[in-house]
């Protein structure tokens, strides 16, 4: 638990203590933008799977509750990777917890593009 520097702390821990508390911050908001990223090349994945499987007139709607569905689960998975991130700081092991963090997102952002480049480059060679 974070508390206030006593009379026996120096400024030198006081100033260690925030610069941890920032690099935290700081090392969740990439983990925020990289899971961003995340849901927006899986509604593009789901758009093109909607778009190849349903009947037009309901893409609209499918498109629509997967931005809200997609939504509510990257806020959830953004919470618990606070908390992970944040008992892996109390426990000294950060560093090893925010590799693994960024490991995940980073293998599920690669499947995701992957599967996008590879349906518009097979859409590419149909034409030719």
């Amino acid at each position: 638990m974070d508390r206030l520097p006593s009379e026996t702390e120096s400024v030198l821990d006081l100033f260690k203590q925030t610069g941890k508390q920032i690099s935290h911050y700081l090392i969740w908001f990439l983990c925020f933008v990289l899971g961003l990223g995340l849901v927006l090349l899986l509604h593009e994945n789901l758009e093109v799977l909607l778009f190849l499987r349903v009947n037009p007139w309901h893409l609209r709607a499918y498109r629509l509750w997967s931005i809200v569905v997609l939504g509510i689960a990257f806020i959830v998975c953004i919470f618990l990777i606070e908390g992970y991130l944040r008992r892996s700081r109390s426990e000294g092991r950060f560093f090893g917890a925010f590799l693994k963090v960024l490991s995940i997102e980073l293998s599920l952002i690669a499947v995701s593009a992957g599967a996008l480049y590879m349906k518009n480059l097979r859409d590419f060679l149909l034409f030719f």
